[in-house]
């Protein structure tokens, strides 16, 4: 059962942040066709009524018709939320006050860290927005999480000052991810395995009243006391492969392609323009990972690879396994890294 539907409603944003995954800017002018986007939900409320709905972009809130979107997806009854930057019209109180205690509306804003983090990444004073409208939601009784993305180590550095101010609001959780290899972090924006973990691990220790939604990667060492058939048997079990791309959630374009993953866009599993969206989810992008390292490991049936997108936005090639893998990282020598 798919879990996560991704509607990219445009490839324009307000911003143009340094790690946008997928490129977007105030000067791309992708948006999808009103008429394609609620017949798609409409589809999924037929067949996959318990997913997740995520309207997001560039920046959602810049469609023309985001309010109808909105509006029927909520009235679908379909769990919807909005990922965005904070810092557009859609969150002035007169507007917010419309979408009152909405029990099946969630936003997630996008914070990278404390004001001066932030605003060297996103401009002059959208910390400060953001911050707004976070309140402005939470007052609205509209249920919030923040996600920020991690493209230096030194993050962890002021981590008590970042968290410190949003701690108080109430928020679902905070959400705390590396950068992922694609749009304008394809290059120099990593961090190593091992010293991510080490930070992931010191920040779960921390008593926070927010829950911190921060994973190790590729830590090995908590598989070592396991034997191999205990491994097989724990890859059998897991139904969700890499990161549940085509098996978990797909992301929706604004020309009516299907992708499996934002980093397979050149490589979308069908249009809602020429198939249904069950036509198109019966026959997802496969991918075979034959990388000697990763047909070598113990650990292959677990991780599979890891993220594939990461790996395909790295080397241009599909199959390849996720670089920041320190079996393959060893394999292949160094990758672009800060603060190793």
């Amino acid at each position: 059962m798919m879990e996560q539907f991704y509607f990219v409603l445009t490839e324009r944003c307000n911003l143009a942040c340094s790690h946008c995954i997928r490129d977007s800017s105030p000067y791309r002018d992708e948006t999808a066709e009103k008429a394609m986007i609620l017949d798609a939900l409409s589809q999924i409320r037929q067949d996959h009524a318990h997913s997740l709905v995520l309207l997001t972009g560039g920046e959602p809130t810049l469609h023309r018709h985001f309010d109808s979107i909105l509006r029927h997806s909520l009235a679908l009854g379909l769990q919807t939320k909005i990922n965005s930057n904070g810092v557009t019209s859609f969150y002035k109180q007169n507007i917010l006050e419309q979408w009152a205690g909405q029990p099946s509306l969630s936003v997630q804003i996008s914070l990278d860290g404390t004001e001066a983090e932030h605003d060297l990444v996103r401009g002059a004073g959208t910390y400060r927005r953001a911050l707004r409208t976070l309140a402005r939601l939470r007052a609205q009784g509209i249920s919030c999480s923040v996600s920020a993305t991690v493209i230096d180590l030194d993050f962890f550095a002021r981590i008590e000052q970042f968290i410190q101010p949003l701690d108080d609001l109430e928020l679902t959780h905070i959400a705390i991810k590396r950068a992922t290899y694609a749009g304008r972090a394809s290059s120099g924006m990593e961090v190593c395995s091992q010293a991510w973990n080490q930070h992931v691990y010191a920040l779960r220790k921390q008593p926070y009243k927010t829950r911190i939604l921060a994973f190790p990667m590729y830590d090995f060492s908590r598989l070592q006391a396991l034997g191999d058939d205990a491994i097989a048997e724990l890859g059998r079990t897991i139904t969700t492969k890499n990161c549940g791309a085509a098996t978990a959630k797909v992301y929706i374009y604004p020309n009516g392609d299907v992708c499996s993953c934002t980093c397979f866009k050149a490589h979308p599993m069908g249009n809602l323009y020429q198939q249904s969206l069950s036509a198109i989810l019966s026959q997802p992008l496969q991918i075979k990972v034959e990388h000697p390292t990763c047909q070598g490991c113990r650990y292959f049936a677990v991780c599979n690879g890891g993220c594939l997108g990461s790996g395909y936005q790295h080397t241009g090639e599909l199959g390849e396994p996720d670089p920041r893998c320190p079996q393959i990282h060893a394999a292949r020598g160094a990758i672009p890294a800060f603060n190793i």
